[in-house]
């Protein structure tokens, strides 16, 4: 076939050059024109009003905080407070799963229509049929980054700080399950919590002549006396251990079935204040503070690196046989005796012998059911001495400061994940498509949010590497979606 053949006859008599492939597709995109703002009209149309609804629905959790704090008089303008700082961390979080939500009803709506099998008709793939959704949901991703990178972690942070401000309406808003707060000469430490009540409670008192007390209570309660300007806690199942520095090895036990203790209200406003004057927690922090986080630890592991006088691999080796030592330790009936009568758990008592040096208390007990040469005192010594705390300490805290970075980028991508995935879900489920698509929708959120959170639960896990794990629901619905739209393709 002659060159001039080839050529159409308004370019008769010019050398004829072959167009690529994505060319023609790019200029067939183009000429689609009515088509695609008719679609990417009506998924933006639906993801603005499923953004209103979800951000309401999320916002119901914060409205029964707000309820509870009404009932207790408090007044008009903390309820108006939180409110304003609640609202831009639900949505945040509400961007991708309005996305989630617009894909699905709209395109389960044209497939209910017969427009999906009219399109396909006149030549058109799915593949272009479904790129306006996957423009708009790249959008929503990058409006989402900076939002997820500032805003998120600044409105947790004026959130936790206007609660802590208002102690003396409520001093239980200012302590946090799994953290020990410093109220006066106590460090206050619970579990968890239910309702107002708190459990497992932990708490350390320094008293004169270097003396020490630790209080444990199985649950307690935290009371405002208001015409007394004091704080009342009530512990229940209370047992107290009180250590003569004299003496490391004499203990004073006691137990009791309730204990009140009270504590100056004003000492734990100014405390509260102090403590929230800068971000401390990583989901608290900026994503750029979270990065200065990563260079200070990173800085820190490279001089124990250069102190010890060992590789990375080296590091990591000393470390896993420490973790081995420490199991082994758990499975000695001896050590299980101490920890019953300490009513402690092995995390627990890792905090307590690394954390508030009470290695010489956890011995001592331990040779008394072990004996001085027995195997649960030799692993414990063994744990103790080559332990690098240091370097453990840095390598958890950068690993939940890189998970945190990497949760929030992924959080903001999955608004394209679920686009990718609604697609053809939605196509599919043309029977009933309203209730259909916003079961779909459900199942998708409570899938993603469910394997996030057991991700994030492991942050401090380092070995597992979190920050790598937390983009699996991203990629798995991506993936998914993408063979779906594929084979959704072929069929048609």
């Amino acid at each position: 076939m002659s060159v001039h053949e080839k050529c159409s006859p308004a370019v008769a008599g010019r050398l004829w050059v072959p167009r690529a492939p994505w060319y023609d597709g790019l200029v067939k995109f183009w000429r689609m024109r009515v088509i695609n703002y008719y679609l990417f009209r009506a998924v933006l149309t639906t993801f603005v009003m499923s953004l209103l609804v979800v951000t309401f629905m999320m916002l119901m959790g914060s409205l029964v905080q707000i309820i509870a704090l009404i009932f207790k008089n408090v007044s008009v303008s903390l309820i108006v407070q939180l409110l304003a700082i609640s609202l831009p961390s639900v949505i945040c979080y509400a961007l991708p799963f309005s996305m989630a939500a617009a894909t699905l009803l709209v395109y389960s709506r044209l497939s209910a229509d017969g427009e999906i099998t009219a399109m396909k008709a006149t030549g058109i793939s799915v593949y272009r049929i479904a790129t306006p959704a996957i423009v708009l949901s790249v959008v929503v991703a990058l409006m989402a980054v900076p939002a997820a990178n500032n805003l998120l972690p600044w409105a947790h942070f004026k959130r936790s700080n206007v609660l802590a401000s208002y102690t003396q309406a409520d001093a239980s808003a200012l302590i946090e399950t799994g953290v020990w707060t410093p109220i006066g000469r106590y460090r206050f430490f619970a579990n968890y919590k239910e309702g107002d009540m708190f459990r497992q409670i932990l708490i350390s008192e320094d008293l004169e002549g270097g003396r020490s007390r630790l209080i444990n209570a199985e649950r307690g309660y935290v009371r405002t006396i208001r015409h007394e300007n004091r704080i009342k806690f009530e512990f229940y199942d209370v047992r107290t251990e009180e250590r003569n520095p004299e003496r490391s090895n004499s203990f004073l036990r006691m137990s009791a079935d309730r204990v009140d203790m009270f504590v100056d209200m004003g000492r734990i406003v100014r405390q509260g204040k102090r403590v929230l004057s800068h971000a401390v927690k990583p989901g608290h922090m900026l994503t750029s503070e979270l990065r200065e986080k990563i260079a200070e630890r990173e800085r820190k592991l490279a001089e124990i690196l250069r102190t010890r006088r060992l590789t990375m691999a080296q590091l990591e080796e000393e470390l896993a046989r420490g973790k081995r030592r420490w199991r082994e330790l758990q499975k000695q009936p001896a050590w299980r005796r101490v920890l019953k009568e300490r009513g402690r758990i092995a995390k627990h008592a890792f905090e307590d012998i690394l954390g508030r040096n009470m290695y010489a208390e956890y011995e001592a007990q331990l040779k008394k059911y072990a004996g001085e040469g027995g195997s649960a005192v030799k692993l414990l010594r063994e744990w103790y001495t080559h332990w690098p705390q240091d370097a453990h300490s840095s390598l958890e805290y950068r690993s939940m400061c890189q998970a945190e970075i990497n949760y929030r980028y992924s959080y903001a991508f999955a608004a394209i994940a679920f686009a990718i995935i609604g697609i053809p879900l939605g196509i599919r489920a043309h029977r009933s498509e309203k209730t259909i698509g916003f079961l779909i929708c459900l199942a998708l959120i409570a899938v993603h949010y469910a394997m996030v959170i057991s991700i994030m639960a492991f942050s401090e896990k380092y070995v597992m590497r979190p920050d790598l794990l937390v983009w699996i629901p991203d990629l798995l619905f991506l993936v998914t979606g993408v063979l779906l739209l594929w084979r959704n393709h072929r069929i048609g």
